[in-house]
């Protein structure tokens, strides 16, 4: 009999402590774990009280516990362990996709043969991205089953075996550099309230819970710098980059330094007197506002049909964030490095290869056509 505690360090350095019961059932032969508290005191009555179930014999096969019961339990426990948004992604998906039909399953019960076919089913209505999804949390259930609650073995494990979903790869569509200075120079576009957050993701390609990040303070106007330090998430939360490569010193040339001058000042008069202004956002909705990166790609998808409804020469409808491939794309295509567009983006070159820099088939043609010149000495 024992009161266990789990230590946990949030990012901003505050450290966290929960309890919770872990009592020996001889009759099982395996221990009986009490739910996560704050507080040792509630710990200590959950373990009294399982003490005297155990002693009444309801507690004489703690394995027969429900995968929603393991979920449940999973989903507190874990609130220190993720971001917010992953979190609720996690339950989301849960909710969704696996309660319905694992939930009033007993968890040791559960076959490997009965995922595999759930999964089959799945693969028939969605995309691999969300069965894959699915799998990832069906396994993180399991394996606090086993690690932290201790209801089955490793070997018992339903997900051995269990392989994710090949997702196949779809090429980005992206935008030329011709197609992104008839965007930004477009008088329709000019004019719009978000204008100078659209400059900002297309010339230094930044991702939009950067873009919606920036506080006041992160333009040096001196050095002509813009600073990466934080994002603002869909939920709300303003947290730290995606990783310590993410942040980073961004050069404002000419005219994107005129724009983010200009909105600074604006910023500055608006917040000197306005109530609604008094956050540290640099960009903000018209009502003053912080901008929330959903609600950004939904301005600019609406500026983009904007643009089509007014401007002669269409531009294909591309999402948000691909505005940041196309960043990407079009400086490889130009001869610049990975190594200096990956340090400009915040990634390491390997996942720039991979993911942003997109090769256009007039890219591989002159590729082709210098080798086959180099070959016949054309």
């Amino acid at each position: 009999m024992s009161i266990q505690k789990r230590t946990y360090k949030k990012k901003n350095g505050k450290v966290t402590t929960r309890y919770y019961a872990n009592v020996w059932n001889p009759a099982t032969l395996k221990s009986v774990t009490g739910k996560m508290r704050d507080k040792k005191k509630d710990a200590v009555q959950d373990e009294a009280q399982i003490i005297k179930e155990i002693s009444k014999g309801k507690r004489h096969n703690q394995k027969k516990q429900t995968f929603d019961q393991v979920a449940n339990l999973w989903l507190e426990s874990t609130v220190n362990n993720y971001e917010p948004g992953t979190l609720q992604t996690y339950t989301y998906f849960y909710t969704r996709y696996i309660k319905e039909v694992l939930g009033t399953h007993q968890i040791d019960r559960i076959s490997t043969i009965k995922i595999q076919g759930y999964i089959n089913t799945l693969a028939k209505k969605y995309s691999p991205e969300t069965v894959n999804k699915c799998i990832n949390v069906m396994s993180l259930v399991l394996q606090f089953a086993i690690n932290t609650l201790h209801l089955m073995t490793y070997t018992e494990n339903p997900m051995l075996g269990i392989k994710r979903l090949n997702v196949p790869y779809t090429k980005k569509r992206t935008w030329t550099d011709e197609q992104i200075g008839m965007f930004l120079t477009s008088s329709t576009i000019k004019q719009h309230h978000y204008y100078p957050m659209f400059c900002v993701s297309l010339l230094l390609g930044v991702r939009p819970t950067e873009c919606c990040g920036f506080a006041d303070d992160d333009f040096i106007e001196n050095e002509h710098i813009l600073t990466l330090h934080r994002n603002y998430d869909r939920l709300g939360n303003i947290k730290d980059t995606k990783t310590k490569g993410s942040i980073r010193g961004l050069y404002l040339p000419g005219m994107l330094f005129d724009v983010v001058k200009k909105q600074t000042e604006k910023k500055m008069w608006l917040k000197s007197y306005h109530p609604d202004y008094q956050h540290d956002f640099l960009f903000y909705t018209i009502k003053g506002h912080p901008v929330s990166p959903n609600y950004y790609s939904k301005k600019f998808r609406k500026a983009l049909k904007e643009y089509n409804e007014n401007e002669p020469d269409q531009l294909p409808m591309i999402p948000l964030y691909n505005l940041r491939h196309s960043f990407a794309t079009n400086n490889y295509e130009h001869g610049e490095s990975e190594k200096v567009l990956s340090d400009i983006m915040g990634n390491s070159p390997k996942t720039f290869l991979q993911t942003y820099a997109h090769i256009r088939s007039r890219q591989s043609t002159k590729a082709i056509s210098d080798y086959e010149k180099s070959i016949f000495k054309l």
